[in-house]
């Protein structure tokens, strides 16, 4: 049985659970409760420090992940629950959120992305320590669309937030959704495309080229999302400035589009890609070896301010 960790703390008693909970005895798992057991208020590993990992079976993974999208505000609302596991419960529902649309192509649970990117505008980003916390979540080994957009969502957002600090909490709000949705236009992409190992053929590249075209249809037309700014993240951020970019060769490109931009091709240096033969690189690999990139294609001001986010004191 493959097991997977979960924080204990964020168990909370008398609530339904679809899942079972094991600790480690020498290495081999024992059953602590399983998912038809209440956690009553005076069972003793409740006692456990805030940090206690317990585990649950892989293939029950996405209850607790359901379960913690369902009990996220009450999480959130705990004056006991500890930062880090606040932290950890926006960060298992955007990815949940994100998994679930990238999976289903449902478009209509983006409402859910939404919600979570207000949470996590709401209780992170003020708080040097909270994104410190939330860094420390972002994934290198493991690549997909829906851990691409979170990546790139958090990246850009606190970009944003560091270089325009007069910016309202609505404001920021806005443009981040526009950060982490700015590839939903890939869901329009032929998924055998999207899962092809090795490099694109040129008509296969072509179809990828659209994704921003399609992304924009989707936020006007289905989504219903009346947002210049977020069109034009998700429509300019693989335009380059000397018109050599996609998906109409423009040389002008919106700021907010260039921060996406740049997060955008950071992630994809930084993480693991099954076409590319070497690794990925380190945070400040990535940043020293392509310096000269990010400063002519976006400017000193957006790639400085870049670096200052990986210098948030843990």
């Amino acid at each position: 049985m493959k097991l997977a960790p979960i924080r204990l703390k964020l168990i909370k008693p008398s609530q339904k659970r679809d899942f079972d909970i094991y600790v480690l005895e020498e290495t081999k798992p024992v059953l602590l409760l399983s998912k038809n057991t209440p956690l009553d208020r005076k069972n003793p590993i409740l006692k456990y420090n805030s940090n206690f990992i317990a585990y649950i079976p892989t293939e029950q993974l996405k209850g607790y992940r359901n379960y913690i999208c369902e009990n996220i505000d009450n999480i959130l609302k705990d004056p006991m629950m500890s930062q880090k596991n606040k932290m950890y419960a926006i960060y298992v529902s955007m990815i949940d959120n994100l998994e679930d649309l990238v999976n289903s192509r449902n478009l209509k649970l983006a409402v859910d992305v939404s919600n979570s990117v207000s949470k996590f505008i709401a209780n992170t980003i003020n708080d040097d320590k909270a994104m410190s916390i939330f860094f420390s979540f972002i994934k290198s080994d493991v690549h997909n669309l829906a851990v691409h957009m979170f990546n790139v969502g958090v990246y850009a957002t606190m970009l944003t937030k560091k270089m325009f600090t007069d910016l309202s909490q609505q404001k920021l709000e806005e443009i981040s959704k526009g950060f982490f949705l700015h590839d939903i236009g890939m869901l329009k992409i032929d998924p055998q495309i999207l899962l092809k190992k090795g490099k694109y053929s040129q008509e296969e590249y072509e179809q990828i080229k659209k994704h921003p075209i399609y992304g924009v249809e989707i936020i006007k037309n289905e989504l219903k999302i009346r947002s210049p700014i977020i069109e034009k993240i998700i429509l300019e951020h693989h335009e380059r400035k000397d018109g050599s970019g996609y998906p109409y060769g423009k040389s002008e490109v919106n700021t907010f589009a260039k921060i996406c931009s740049l997060c955008d091709i950071f992630d994809a240096i930084t993480s693991k890609r099954e076409y590319k033969e070497e690794g990925p690189k380190t945070t400040f690999e990535a940043l020293k070896d392509n310096k000269d990139f990010f400063v002519s294609e976006f400017g000193r001001d957006i790639y400085e301010n870049f670096v200052k986010c990986f210098r948030v004191k843990q």
